[in-house]
This record gives C-alpha cells, sequence and structure tokens, in this order.
C-alpha cells in the first residue's frame, strides 16, 4: 500500500509540475494543432483551451478526432470547442463532412453527460441534418433491438441502453425543426412511451410535441402518455 501511496504522490506531482509547465507556455497556432495530433491528453487540454480557429479541413479534422476515443477530459473539451467555433460563419464549413458527422453522432451517446449534451448542441449547427437524423434513427432501432435481449438481473445494460436512448432521443429532438420524420419515427416512440423509465417517457413526450408542430400523426404518441402519471412527462401533454 505505501508503495503504491508513493508511486500516486510521484504521478500526481508531476502532473501538477507539467501543468504549471504548459501555463506557462505561449503556443502558436501551429504548435496547438501538432500537440492535438499528439498522445499527451494533459497538454491536449491547455492547448484546446487556447485554439481559437480552425484554418482547414484538416485541421478541424484534427479536432473532432479528439472528440471520441480519448480521455473524457480531453472529450469533454473538446466538445467545448467544437461547439464554440461551429457557431461562427468562419469556421461552420469545416465541420460539415460525412466523417465529422458520423462522429457527432457517436459522441451523442458519450458516457460523459456534458460530451452529450455539447454534442445535441453542436448538431443544431450541421448543414444536412437529415444525415445526422438518419444515422441517430439507426442508433436508436439498434438499441430498442437489443433491449429485447436483457434480462432483469443484468441492470447495468439495461441503464446502459436507457442512456442511448436517453440522448438520442434529445438530439433528435435538437434538430427537430430542420428535419422530415416519417413512420418510422413513430413506430419508434410507440415503444419509448411504453419504458418503464420515467426519463424515456419524457424524451419520448417532448419528441412527439415537437414533431406535432409539422405531423399530426405524432398526436398518437401522446395519447398513448396521456395518461402517465410523471410530472416531467406530464408538462409535454
Amino acid at each position: 500500500m505505501e508503495n503504491y501511496l508513493e508511486i500516486n504522490y510521484e504521478k500526481n506531482m508531476q502532473m501538477l509540475s507539467d501543468a504549471i509547465k504548459y501555463c506557462k507556455e505561449n503556443y502558436l497556432h501551429e504548435d496547438i494543432i501538432k500537440v492535438l495530433k499528439g498522445n499527451n491528453d494533459l497538454e491536449k487540454q491547455f492547448c484546446l483551451i487556447e485554439l481559437k480557429s480552425v484554418n482547414s479541413q484538416d485541421e478541424a479534422d484534427i479536432l473532432v478526432y479528439n472528440l471520441t476515443q480519448h480521455s473524457g477530459p480531453v472529450r469533454e473539451t473538446t466538445s467545448y470547442k467544437i461547439l464554440d467555433l461551429i457557431q461562427k460563419e468562419e469556421f461552420k464549413n469545416f465541420f460539415q463532412t460525412e466523417n465529422i458527422m458520423n462522429t457527432f453522432v457517436k459522441a451523442v451517446t458519450d458516457i460523459n453527460p456534458t460530451v452529450s449534451r455539447n454534442t445535441t448542441e453542436i448538431i443544431k449547427y450541421v448543414e444536412n441534418a437529415q444525415y445526422i437524423y438518419n444515422e441517430i434513427i439507426k442508433e436508436i432501432k439498434t438499441t430498442l433491438a437489443n433491449m429485447e435481449d436483457i434480462k432483469q438481473t443484468r441492470s447495468y445494460v439495461a441503464n446502459k441502453k436507457n442512456f442511448n436512448l436517453y440522448w438520442n432521443l434529445e438530439a433528435i429532438i435538437s434538430i427537430a425543426d430542420r428535419v422530415n420524420a416519417d413512420i418510422e419515427l413513430i413506430e419508434i416512440l410507440k415503444q419509448t412511451a411504453l419504458s418503464n423509465d420515467y426519463t424515456i417517457r419524457e424524451k419520448t413526450a417532448k419528441a412527439a410535441s415537437e414533431f406535432l408542430k409539422t405531423d399530426d400523426n405524432f398526436k398518437t404518441i401522446l395519447d398513448i402518455l396521456k395518461d402517465d402519471e410523471n410530472i416531467y412527462v406530464r408538462k409535454y401533454l
């Protein structure tokens, strides 16, 4: 135990020393991009904060590369930075490729809720919202199909699937005014409206109320939920 504590202490002190060093660095734009291509997660966090622009498609790709399959702090900081840049007209165009949109779809269900929340905001600025919508529908259908095989004794698996449903539904809601939904979504919401998890029923009601603005067929979903006793569900009815 003592050796472990000593090693852990030394590691923490080294990280603190490195953090102080990075704070003192005067990074040029080229330096930041180089760090974002590397593997130093601690330095990446400082560089992501300092990043003020992306000047090419390659630089945007490098930035988005850090949104998935990296450490939690890097993914979270990257999500904030992308959200900041994609809202600006001079940079927005760099975040519209199919590869980048596919990364956004993955990031919607990141295990870190902050990444998920930021990504549902990010996709509001994607020009091809219908592509995002179609890919998320595929994800939801896969999740629902897999849930049929989950046993009660494996509740942690069910929780993960519900987490995915929650954020995918929230993502669809965020672009509801820019996509064409059809019977496929209605059938999905008929299933999620029967969920034992009130947060899924809440997102179902919210989605139905949003799409009802352009398609009266979504009233069917609200009818299913009309007797729901949960206050968070009822506020959308």
